[in-house]
C-alpha cells in the first residue's frame, strides 16, 4: 500500500511540474502559428511581440489546458469543481474579497513594474513607458487589417471567462498545495508556480523590454496569489479577482484601438 501511495504522490508531483510550465510552450506555439497565418495574408508583424493579439492564442491555449487539467484531476478521483471551490452562499462575499485582494495585490504589482523599470532606465524611466508597454505602435497594432482586429476584440471578450479560472486553477488550485505538501515547505509551493505564472506572460508584451518587467511583476503578483490562496483556502475570490485584470488587460485596451481612442 506505501507503495502504491508513493508512486501516486509521485505521479501528483509530476503533474503539478507539467501543470505549472505546460502553458509556456503551448503558448509559444500558438504564437508561432498566429504569426505565420497573418503573415501568410499579408500583415506585417513583429515576431515575436503580437500583444494585440495575444488574446487569440492564449484562449486555445486556455481550451486545451482545461481539457488537460480535467484528465489529470479525474485520474486523481477529484474534479475541476471541487478545486474551483465554488459556493453560491459565498458568492457576494467572495467578489468583495475578489476586489479587495485586486487593491492588495496591485500595489506590489505597481512596485514591481517601477522597480524594474527603475533599474533598466535609472530616474527616467517613465519617459519609456510607451517602449516597454506598447512597443513601436506604428509598426504594429496600426498596421492591422480592421477585419483581424476585430476578430481579437471578439476573442477578448470570450477571453476573461477562461483565462482567469484556468490560471487560477492551474498554478494555485492544482500545483500550489502539491508542492507545498510534497516538498514541506510552503514558500517553494507558492515560489514554483509563482516563477510558471510570470514566465508565461512574456507572451504577452509588446516589446523586450516589456517582457523583462511583466516577468518580474507577474512574479510578484504570483506569489501574493500564492499567498493568499495559503492562508484563505479559498480560490474563487482569486478568480474574481483574475477576472477583473483580465478585463482590464485584454478587452478595454483592443475596443480602445476599435474606437480610435489611441
Amino acid at each position: 500500500m506505501s507503495e502504491i501511495n508513493s508512486k501516486a504522490g509521485e505521479y501528483s508531483l509530476k503533474n503539478a511540474w507539467i501543470v505549472s510550465f505546460i502553458r509556456i510552450p503551448l503558448l509559444f506555439i500558438m504564437l508561432v502559428m498566429v504569426f505565420l497565418v497573418v503573415k501568410t495574408f499579408g500583415v506585417e508583424t513583429d515576431f515575436p511581440f503580437l500583444p494585440d493579439l495575444s488574446t487569440v492564442y492564449f484562449t486555445v491555449v486556455n481550451i486545451i489546458c482545461f481539457f488537460l487539467l480535467h484528465r489529470i484531476v479525474q485520474k486523481e478521483g477529484r474534479t475541476i469543481f471541487e478545486l474551483l471551490d465554488f459556493d453560491p452562499k459565498r458568492l457576494g462575499k467572495d467578489i468583495l474579497h475578489g476586489f479587495l485582494w485586486l487593491f492588495v495585490l496591485y500595489i506590489p504589482f505597481v512596485i514591481a513594474v517601477m522597480g524594474t523599470m527603475f533599474i533598466m532606465y535609472g530616474s527616467d524611466f517613465i519617459d519609456h513607458f510607451g517602449t516597454v508597454f506598447a512597443g513601436d505602435v506604428e509598426d504594429g497594432a496600426f498596421s492591422r487589417p480592421r477585419s483581424l482586429m476585430w476578430f481579437a476584440a471578439c476573442i477578448s471578450f470570450i477571453f476573461p471567462f477562461l483565462n482567469a479560472p484556468i490560471e487560477e486553477l492551474m498554478y494555485r488550485g492544482y500545483a500550489q498545495p502539491l508542492f507545498i505538501k510534497k516538498y514541506k515547505k510552503v514558500w517553494i509551493g507558492i515560489l514554483i508556480p509563482s516563477v510558471g505564472f510570470a514566465i508565461q506572460h512574456i507572451m504577452l508584451a509588446a516589446s523586450l523590454q516589456g517582457a523583462i518587467v511583466y516577468t518580474a511583476a507577474f512574479f510578484v503578483w504570483g506569489i501574493g496569489s500564492g499567498i493568499i490562496f495559503h492562508k484563505q483556502k479559498r480560490l474563487f475570490p482569486l478568480i474574481v479577482c483574475h477576472f477583473i485584470v483580465n478585463i482590464a488587460f485584454s478587452v478595454l485596451p483592443i475596443l480602445f484601438l476599435l474606437l480610435g481612442v489611441y
